[in-house]
């Protein structure tokens, strides 16, 4: 043990972070004669490899020695150290000398109670904490100084020793003043200013400190950079009465130099992410004047210049046919469009799309390390993708746009070649057909039947324009006739009003809505996906090509196939049984008719 402990302090020798002196443990071990076993280093490396990890800026001030709880698999976990290493922390924090090994090692001692007075070992870790920071080293030793006193402060708090806080309390302001007058090292500064205007524990008689206050603002006053502003407003915000001027200057403080970033910007890109941000923080801390003119200034800036990849992808003939079974041998306009309106969900399986989205999500170690901003309308920021599970979601819709990207080819193509094969059906005849057939409501067959014939003629725009919001319309008589409550009642000076298809869907779900169909229309008409509706509704759809086209003829046909016409009367298990299975299933043909048609797919074919 004493030639550990020699060790140990000649690690620490010159260092302050107990970190840098694990480093030295190996290089400094073989030197010793004779050299030390090496269960006896490993151990010491250890010992030092351990972190003092600060809390946010937005939670409550104090530095816990990380990690505690497993798995760990580097250092293994405090808690799971055995009594064999749990002895060496105890005899060693006798025998080290060194404050910053004393530091460790009575850290260590407190932290897994290895002695039964742990008021006394918090004590002796606080004053080894308090020796390290008196020590003369250079100033970029501000910040590891700033996080033992941190870990002193808040082992201080947790045992209730107020001799000792005041003593930490008087070397913070040393430390942040020291750091706030030369104007460097402002992570050392916002994490001693965090605890020192901290509120006091309850029960504690804490007068506020005013001279804590005033090196705070200015703190705020003197770094420049954005995220260190964002970080000392955010204190200032904490020890400020809600609602005061001086919050409210902080904040101004915080936005404006979010505001002079985005300006300093040069790439478009860039300049509209720090736009956005900035109309965020303002929006976020109600400062509507400065949300106007980041959001003006966020709609003038400069164009971004996309870059667009493409790829081109073969489709089997063998797959269209499978998903359009039939429809090469339909021996009539009718038959091949009741083929078409009879097709699966273009996005697939819902529960096949989320093994795979899963099964590639490990793999994406660029997007869980860098934010990801969503572009949409007018190049204008959407939304930031972070987390896990925005990141499964995110990925289950990029499975579900593929597929839909591919079936809505073959739907598109098909669509395109009834008129071809069969020539243009009448409106009225179209309308006839899907009315007798279908037995849905009227006015949105008819509606229906024009957006269908709209297409065949080439009017893609009008046709996506006519058909998409008509999918809210049968989403919503649905419901109604489930006798589900969607109406949102008039309430002071707000209207009544039906809510949008986002809300209506999970309604649909919980009576049995097919849930891969309910995928389908979430990705391709809301803001989960492709945002279709929002699009169409606020006049940003322009251009649009043929298979966004036939996948919205797609999605209106599904709901507005199974609402019921104004003379039926149908019972909520009939309803929620359509609902099941969308699209029902094909019945058989007689065998007279699958040869006739066969003939004439066959003649077809030889023509072509």
């Amino acid at each position: 043990m004493p030639t550990l402990a020699r060790l140990a302090d000649a690690a620490c020798e010159g260092v302050i972070d107990p970190n840098e002196a694990g480093l030295r443990v190996g290089k400094l071990a073989v030197q010793e004669d004779p050299p030390i076993d090496p269960p006896g280093v490993e151990a010491l490396l250890r010992t030092f490899t351990y972190i003092l990890q600060p809390a946010p800026v937005e939670a409550l001030p104090d530095a816990r020695l990380e990690p505690l709880h497993g798995p760990s698999a580097f250092p293994a976990a405090l808690r799971d150290a055995d009594d064999d290493l749990r002895q060496l922390w105890r005899e060693l924090a006798d025998e080290v000398r060194h404050p910053v090994a004393r530091a460790r090692c009575w850290d260590i001692v407190f932290t897994l109670k290895l002695v039964p007075n742990g008021r006394a070992s918090a004590g002796r870790a606080i004053r080894a904490y308090l020796d390290v920071a008196d020590t003369a080293n250079a100033s970029e030793d501000r910040r590891d100084k700033a996080i033992g006193l941190l870990r002193a402060w808040t082992l201080a708090r947790l045992v209730k020793y107020d001799k000792l806080t005041a003593e930490i309390t008087t070397a913070m302001m040393l430390l942040a003043e020291d750091a706030v007058t030369h104007k460097d090292d402002p992570d050392a500064a916002v994490l001693v200013l965090g605890a020192l205007t901290a509120p006091a524990p309850r029960g504690a008689s804490h007068a506020a400190d005013s001279a804590a206050d005033d090196l705070l603002d200015r703190a705020l006053a003197a770094y420049p950079q954005v995220h260190v502003i964002k970080g000392l407003a955010t204190l200032v915000r904490k020890s400020a009465a809600a609602g005061s001027l001086r919050a409210e200057q902080a904040s101004r403080h915080e936005v404006s130099a979010m505001l002079a970033e985005a300006e300093a910007a040069t790439d478009p890109l860039i300049i509209r992410t720090r736009f956005n941000d900035a109309a965020a923080a303002a929006r976020r801390l109600r400062l509507t004047d400065l949300e106007q003119v980041a959001v003006t200034r966020l709609q003038s800036a400069p164009r971004i210049s996309w870059s667009v990849f493409e790829h081109a992808v073969t489709i089997p003939p063998a797959y269209l046919r499978h998903y359009l079974r039939g429809f090469d041998q339909a021996a009539d306009w009718r038959h091949a469009l009741w083929i078409w309106l009879h097709t699966s969900p273009p996005t697939g399986n819902l529960q096949a799309n989320e093994a795979q989205a899963r099964q590639i999500l490990p793999q994406l170690v660029f997007s869980r390390i860098a934010r990801q901003t969503e572009f949409r309308d007018a190049d204008l920021p959407a939304r930031h993708i972070t987390g896990d599970d925005t990141l499964l979601a995110r990925e289950l819709v990029r499975q579900e746009t593929y597929e839909m990207d591919i079936k809505g080819i073959s739907l598109a193509r098909a669509l395109q070649e009834i008129p071809r094969r069969f020539a243009l059906p009448a409106r009225d005849e179209l309308e006839s057909f899907l009315g007798d057939t279908f037995k849905a409501s009227a006015t949105l067959v008819r509606a229906l039947a024009r957006a269908i014939h709209l297409y065949w003629v080439g009017e893609y725009d009008a046709c996506s324009h006519l058909i998409v919001p008509k999918v809210e319309a049968a989403a919503r008589g649905l419901l109604l006739e489930l006798s589900e409550p969607v109406y949102r009642s008039a309430v002071g000076d707000a209207i009544g009003q039906f809510p949008g298809l986002g809300s209506l869907l999970p309604l649909l779900v919980d009576n049995d809505f097919d849930p891969d169909w309910e995928r389908f229309l979430r990705t391709f008409l809301l803001n989960d996906g492709r945002n279709v509706r929002n699009l169409v509704a606020h006049g940003f759809a322009h251009n649009t090509d043929p298979v966004e086209a036939a996948l919205a003829i797609r999605a209106g046909a599904l709901l507005i196939l199974l609402t019921a016409g104004p003379a039926a009367e149908r019972d909520t298990a009939t309803v929620r049984s359509a609902l099941a299975t969308p699209t029902g299933a094909a019945p058989r043909r007689p065998w007279h008719r699958r040869l006739g048609a066969a003939f004439v797919a066959a003649r077809h074919e030889l023509r072509r």
